[in-house]
């Protein structure tokens, strides 16, 4: 009677704090979902200035665009017709060598941070989808210890919180305790984000709970205490793989692409941007300086993107909306108890009929 007692008070908690923890998850996202989307129209996405990672290439950009001002300005007034660079004899160099060279590297460099992206979101989805299979599973096949199956689904949303908040190396614990209202109370959160790991402190309080659900004594019936076991064997999977998920994660955020590529390509890209005025200073004229700074921010706005979504975790618009994952899994957590208190209720009544 009392384990009922207290799954019904977790629904009731959950419904009622439903409003605090969407509103703390929707501001702490605001960035993000507030940003343009790739796919908004052609001409909001052409005009946009937020979100283009121009803070990752303003140093480069200055540099190279006040070299070719000054090397214009002076072959144009104090040193008009004194340092003329032939520009045919360099042009196949220009063509064959760096501009080719440069558009593979910059291709390969855009590619891998791609892959990175869509891989870091595809294990988010994973951790979304196997939440959904642990917590009905959990729900479905814990009716016979409700403690420890609010125990387990508790701590799962606990999970959900702690793995958004490692990846982004987040100690604000005030927006934790409004996430994660309803499910555990303040001195719950502290204890998991003051652990040395707090992604695998809820993983083992989850994995402790339906241990204690499926534990199997002497006392225990043979057929039982076997059904247990295969449930208790099928549900950790579910967990194996949520670790297995968040450790991607952690590979993606702790791994940039290798340093002897990246100084490999921007050395390239400076070098040519840098030669450009020396080169065709003289047959562009004052029209090198609006050149220069349109190629430069044409390559190097290629690589200062590929830097800004490379570990996608940050508050940023071009990273990933983990809040809006974790709503959308919290959501269905607090939809799956309800549901299946209902079902577990009716099979009983027909069972005593």
């Amino acid at each position: 009677m009392d384990t009922k007692i207290k799954s019904e008070s977790l629904v009731e908690r959950l419904r009622c704090t439903a409003a605090r923890r969407e509103k703390s998850l929707l501001e702490a996202s605001a960035i993000i979902r507030n940003s343009t989307k790739s796919n908004d129209s052609y001409l909001k996405t052409i005009f946009l200035l937020r979100g283009r990672a121009i803070h990752k290439i303003a140093v480069p950009l200055t540099i190279c665009t006040v070299n070719s001002s000054i090397w214009t300005v002076l072959i144009k007034t104090r040193f008009k017709d004194s340092f003329e660079i032939p520009s045919e004899p360099w042009a196949s160099l220009y063509t064959l060598v760096l501009t080719t060279s440069l558009a593979f590297l910059l291709v390969f460099r855009l590619n891998r941070v791609a892959i990175r992206w869509w891989d870091t979101r595809e294990k988010w989805g994973m951790i979304v989808a196997h939440t959904r299979i642990l917590v009905e599973a959990t729900v479905i096949h814990c009716e016979h210890d409700l403690e420890h199956r609010d125990e387990a689904v508790r701590w799962t949303a606990g999970f959900l919180i702690a793995v958004k908040e490692h990846m982004r190396k987040n100690t604000d614990k005030m927006k934790a305790y409004d996430q994660l209202a309803g499910f555990l109370n303040e001195n719950e959160v502290d204890q998991m984000l003051n652990a040395s790991h707090p992604c695998l402190y809820a993983s083992r309080k989850i994995r402790f709970a339906l241990k204690q659900a499926f534990k199997i004594s002497s006392n225990t019936p043979t057929v039982i205490g076997m059904n247990y076991a295969s449930q208790f064997r099928i549900i950790e999977k579910s967990i194996n793989t949520l670790i297995e998920m968040m450790g991607g994660l952690e590979r993606v955020r702790s791994t940039p692409l290798p340093i002897a590529f990246v100084t490999h390509l921007r050395t390239f890209i400076i070098f040519y941007l840098m030669s450009l005025p020396y080169l065709y200073g003289h047959s562009w004229g004052y029209g090198t300086i609006p050149a220069v700074f349109f190629t430069a921010y044409a390559l190097l706005g290629i690589d200062g993107s590929a830097s800004e979504c490379e570990s996608p975790f940050d508050m940023r618009p071009n990273h990933l909306n983990m809040e809006a994952f974790c709503l959308t899994a919290m959501n269905d957590i607090l939809q799956l108890l309800p549901e299946n208190d209902s079902y577990g209720n009716l099979i009983a009544e027909q069972w005593e009929a």
